[in-house]
């Protein structure tokens, strides 16, 4: 099976734009008359016939549609801080949304080495990852906000904070009875120096617990993707 993606969506026809034309058209030969599943990112897949083979802007005509096509009953929200790589960054979007993931947040840390994004470049890779996993909901993605403004906004019912300082630190699977009944939860993963002892101080003021993802140390891009599968392992496991 094949995913495309579009959000011109009018009355019955679906029209893509000139990347997936190309690839439908031109890579993948398709042509009028031809039947193809199409997501819009917001959770409806949508199964059509090819009207207009053109390679540029190939139209097609809905025959069928499911909503909520790939809903789950939690909601997983890893707020990141931004790598120096631009490509580690991608990589780590192009896992989490393979794995399943449902917001990414950038925060910007007293240690963040990286201050600007290339948010097209990253919804590029979302939208990638999704159809190649034949999801047909796109996570939300922010793009970069100050730590504290993002600790005293977020409203995720479980909170956690991965660092690396000594003290207790529970294990993830600890809170799984929590995790289950409510459902929503916000994991906070530090920049390459990790979280300074302010930062970490400041979260236990709301609500944060600190967690351990394991006796490894973890590179940010990592400590990310795990804690995504690790979430999607404990409701998933419900």
């Amino acid at each position: 099976m094949e995913f495309f993606y579009s959000e011109n969506i009018k009355n019955d026809i679906i029209t893509l734009d000139n990347v997936e034309s190309r690839h439908c058209i031109k890579v993948l030969r398709k042509s009028n008359g031809d039947t193809i599943n199409i997501v819009d990112g917001k959770g409806t897949l949508y199964t059509g016939l090819i009207k207009n083979d053109n390679p540029k802007n190939c139209k097609v005509k809905i025959s069928n549609s499911v909503k909520e096509y790939d809903k789950k009953d939690f909601y997983i929200h890893i707020a990141i801080s931004p790598i120096k790589n631009n490509n580690r960054i991608e990589w780590f979007i192009e896992k989490v949304v393979e794995i399943g993931i449902d917001e990414i947040s950038f925060i910007n840390c007293e240690r963040t080495l990286r201050h600007t994004l290339k948010m097209d470049r990253i919804m590029k890779t979302a939208i990638s990852a999704m159809k190649q996993t034949l999801k047909a909901t796109l996570p939300k993605i922010n793009n970069i906000t100050n730590f504290e403004e993002f600790i005293e906004s977020n409203k995720d019912s479980n909170k956690f904070i991965c660092h690396l300082e000594e003290g207790h630190k529970s294990q993830l699977f600890h809170f799984e009875n929590k995790l289950n009944d409510t459902k929503d939860s916000c994991i906070l993963i530090g920049p390459e120096g990790d979280f300074s002892i302010d930062e970490i101080n400041k979260v236990k003021n709301f609500n944060f617990n600190s967690i351990s993802l394991g006796n490894s140390r973890l590179r940010t891009e990592t400590a990310g993707i795990v804690a995504c599968h690790l979430l999607n392992i404990i409701h998933k496991n419900d």
